[in-house]
C-alpha cells in the first residue's frame, strides 16, 4: 500500500488557477490603470502614480506582517480541528485592519507634507502626487480589509470567490477610471477613488461566503489569537521584510545600471524587470497555493501530504518558467519590441541582459516557494534569511559586477564583457541557495532533530516518530478490501489491545466502505487517502475523498453502519475542505482516558 498524490493534486489545482487568475487580472488591470491615467491626464500623471506607489506598497507591507501570518496560523488550526482558534485569528486580524487602517489614515494625514517631501522632489509634479496620495492614504481602511478577508477566504475554501471579486472589482476600477477622470473632470484623484471603489467592491462581493454553514466568523474574544503574538510577528516578518526590502532593491538597481552602464543598461534592466514582474503570476499562484493548503495540512500532522503537495508545486514551477524563459532566450528582439524597445544598440543590450536574468528568474521561483514550508515547521530564522538574501545579495552580484565589467581591465576580457553584470542577479541567489543548503543540513544534524528524518533543503519531516500507516485505495470494492486487509495486518503488528484494534477496525471498515458504495468517480486513476497515527493515548486516522458532501455524524442514523461507527468511535468529527471530506476519528488505548 501506498500513498498517491490525487486528492492533494486536486486541492493544488483548484487553488493555483484561481490564484494564478487573480494575480494576472492584478496585473493586466495594473497596465490598463496606468495607460488611462498616461492617456486621459498625461505623463505627469502617470508620474503621480508612481510617485505614489511607495505608500501603495507600505500598506501592503503592514498587511503581511500579519494577515499572511494569521491566516497559516488559521489554517493549522483548521486541520487540527481548531476552529476556534480559527475565528479568533480571523477576527484578530479583522480588528488589526480596522485599526491599522485608521491610524494610517490619520497619521498619513497629518503627516502628508513630510511625505510629499521625502517622495516628490519635482514641484511641478506635486499638486497631482498630493491629490492621489491623499485618497491612498484615505483608503487603507477597505484595502486592508480586502488583504484580510483575500486571505481567510481562501484558507476557508472557495479561492474561486476571490478570483472572481478581484476580477470584477478591477472592472470597477478600470471603468471608474475613464468616468471620474474624463466625464467627471475629478482628475488625478478620480484614478485613486477608482481604486478605492475597488476594494469595497471586493469586500462586498466576499463577504456573503460568511453566510454559509461552517465558514470562518467573528468571535467576541480575541485573546487566544492575542496569545499568538510571538508567533504572528516570526511568521509575518520574513514576507514583510522581503516587500519592503524590494522597494529599495529596485532603486539600487536603477542606480547601478545609470553609473556603470548607461542609458542602454537602463532600458535593458527596465525590460528584466517587466520580464520579472510577469513571472511572478506563476511565482506567486504557487505561493498561494502552498500557503493555505500546505498549512492545513500541516495542522492535521500530514507531512508527507506537504511533500507531495511541494513537489507538484516545484513539477509545474519546472514546466512553466522552462516555457517562459525559453520564450525569452528564443525572442528577445521582439520581447524588446513588444516593449517599445526598437533601437539597434539598446536591442542588443536587451538581448544579452534578458538571456542571462531568465536565471535569476528560474532561482528566484525555486527558492522562494520554501518561505512557507520553512514558516510551517518553525524553521523562522532559514525563512527570515531567505526573505532578505533573496532582496540583498542580487543587489551586490549585481552591483559588483557592474563595477567589475566597467573597469578597465587588460588581464581577462571575460570579465570586462557586458554581459557578465546581468548575470549578478543569479549570483546573489545562488549565494542564498549555498547558505540555504548548508543551514539545513546543520539543522538536520542537530541533537534536537536526532530523531526524525528530515527531507534534505525544505526540513519536512519525511516520517513520523509515532507508529503510523499512510495509503491510498481506489474507489472500487477490491482496491477498499486489499487496502482494509493491509491495515488490519498492519494493526495487528502494533502494541495495541484486541478492544482497540476491533474498534478502529469496526469504524475503518464502514466508512471506507461508505465512499466506495456512494462514490461517483469513473477515474480509475481517482484514490481516496487514509493515514493513522498510534500515539501514547489513542489511535487517531484521517479518512478523506472527494465525493459528494456526507457528514458521517450527522448521518449516523441513516444506517446501521454509521451508528455503529459513531458508538465505537471515542471521537469523530467531520470537516468539507478542499472540496473534500474529511473524517478524523480517535479511538482511545484506556476507557478511563
Amino acid at each position: 500500500m501506498e500513498r498517491k498524490g490525487f486528492l492533494i493534486n486536486k486541492a493544488f489545482r483548484k487553488y493555483l488557477w484561481a490564484s494564478i487568475l487573480t494575480v494576472a487580472a492584478t496585473q493586466v488591470a495594473n497596465i490598463v490603470d496606468g495607460a488611462l491615467v498616461g492617456n486621459i491626464i498625461g505623463p505627469e500623471g502617470l508620474s503621480s502614480v508612481i510617485i505614489s506607489r511607495p505608500v501603495l506598497q507600505g500598506i501592503f507591507a503592514i498587511s503581511c506582517l500579519y494577515v499572511v501570518s494569521s491566516s497559516m496560523i488559521a489554517g493549522m488550526a483548521m486541520g487540527n480541528g481548531d476552529k476556534a482558534k480559527a475565528n479568533s485569528q480571523f477576527t484578530l486580524s479583522m480588528v488589526v485592519s480596522v485599526v491599522l487602517g485608521v491610524l494610517i489614515s490619520a497619521g498619513g494625514i497629518v503627516f502628508l507634507d513630510p511625505l510629499m517631501e521625502l517622495l516628490c522632489k519635482a514641484e511641478e509634479l506635486k499638486p497631482m502626487a498630493r491629490s492621489f496620495m491623499t485618497v491612498t492614504i484615505l483608503s487603507a481602511i477597505p484595502q486592508l480589509l480586502m488583504y484580510t478577508l483575500h486571505q481567510f477566504v481562501t484558507i476557508d475554501g472557495s479561492p474561486n470567490l476571490i478570483s472572481r471579486a478581484v476580477i470584477i472589482g478591477n472592472l470597477f476600477n478600470v471603468g471608474l477610471d475613464i468616468v471620474f477622470m474624463k466625464y467627471l473632470g475629478m482628475g488625478i484623484a478620480g484614478a485613486a477613488w477608482a481604486t478605492c471603489v475597488m476594494y469595497v467592491v471586493c469586500c462586498l462581493m466576499i463577504l456573503p461566503h460568511f453566510r454559509k454553514k461552517d465558514t470562518l466568523r467573528l468571535t467576541r474574544g480575541i485573546s487566544r489569537g492575542q496569545a499568538e503574538g510571538g508567533r504572528l510577528l516570526a511568521l509575518g516578518t520574513p514576507l514583510f521584510l522581503s516587500t519592503i526590502l524590494i522597494s529599495a532593491q529596485y532603486t539600487c538597481y536603477n542606480n547601478t545600471a545609470a553609473t556603470y552602464m548607461g542609458q542602454y543598461g537602463l532600458v535593458a534592466l527596465a525590460v528584466c524587470i517587466q520580464l520579472f514582474s510577469f513571472s511572478m503570476i506563476i511565482l506567486t499562484g504557487c505561493l498561494r497555493t502552498i500557503q493555505p493548503v500546505g498549512s492545513i495540512l500541516k495542522g492535521i500532522g500530514d507531512s508527507r501530504g506537504v511533500m507531495i503537495l511541494l513537489g507538484k508545486a516545484y513539477r509545474f514551477l519546472a514546466i512553466g518558467l522552462a516555457i517562459y524563459t525559453l520564450l525569452i532566450v528564443c525572442f528577445p528582439v521582439e520581447i524588446a519590441g513588444l516593449l517599445g524597445v526598437r533601437d539597434a544598440a539598446a536591442t542588443s543590450t536587451v538581448s544579452s541582459a534578458v538571456t542571462a536574468f531568465t536565471l535569476n528568474i528560474i532561482m528566484q521561483a525555486l527558492l522562494y516557494n520554501l518561505m512557507p514550508v520553512y514558516q510551517f515547521y518553525g524553521h523562522d530564522r532559514m525563512a527570515l534569511f531567505l526573505s532578505v538574501g533573496q532582496t540583498l545579495l542580487p543587489i551586490a552580484g549585481f552591483w559588483g559586477l557592474a563595477r567589475l565589467s566597467a573597469m578597465d581591465c587588460s588581464v581577462c576580457s571575460f570579465h570586462c564583457s557586458p554581459t557578465v553584470p546581468w548575470y549578478g542577479f543569479f549570483l546573489g541567489q545562488l549565494l542564498t541557495a549555498i547558505v540555504l543548503i548548508v543551514s539545513a543540513e546543520i539543522i538536520r544534524r542537530k541533537p534536537s532533530f536526532s530523531t526524525q528524518d528530515l527531507a534534505p533543503v525544505c526540513l519536512v519531516p519525511r516520517e513520523e516518530e509515532r507508529p503510523s500507516i499512510d495509503f491510498s485505495f481506489g474507489y472500487s470494492k477490491e482496491e477498499m478490501h486489499q487496502a482494509f486487509d493491509g491495515l488490519t495486518s498492519w494493526l495487528k503488528q502494533q502494541a495495541l489491545s484486541e478492544s482497540v484494534i476491533f474498534r478502529v477496525r469496526i469504524i475503518a471498515e464502514e466508512l471506507m466502505s461508505n465512499i466506495t458504495r456512494h462514490s461517483e468517480q469513473k477515474n480509475k486513476n481517482a484514490y481516496a487517502d487514509f493515514r493513522l497515527i498510534i500515539d501514547t493515548e489513542a489511535v487517531t486516522f484521517v479518512l478523506s475523498d472527494d465525493g459528494k458532501p456526507f457528514n458521517p455524524t450527522e448521518n449516523s442514523e441513516k444506517g446501521y453502519g454509521l451508528m455503529i461507527a459513531n458508538r465505537a468511535a471515542s471521537e469523530i468529527s467531520y470537516k468539507y475542505q478542499f472540496d473534500q471530506n474529511m473524517t478524523t476519528v480517535k479511538v482511545y488505548k484506556s476507557p478511563t482516558t
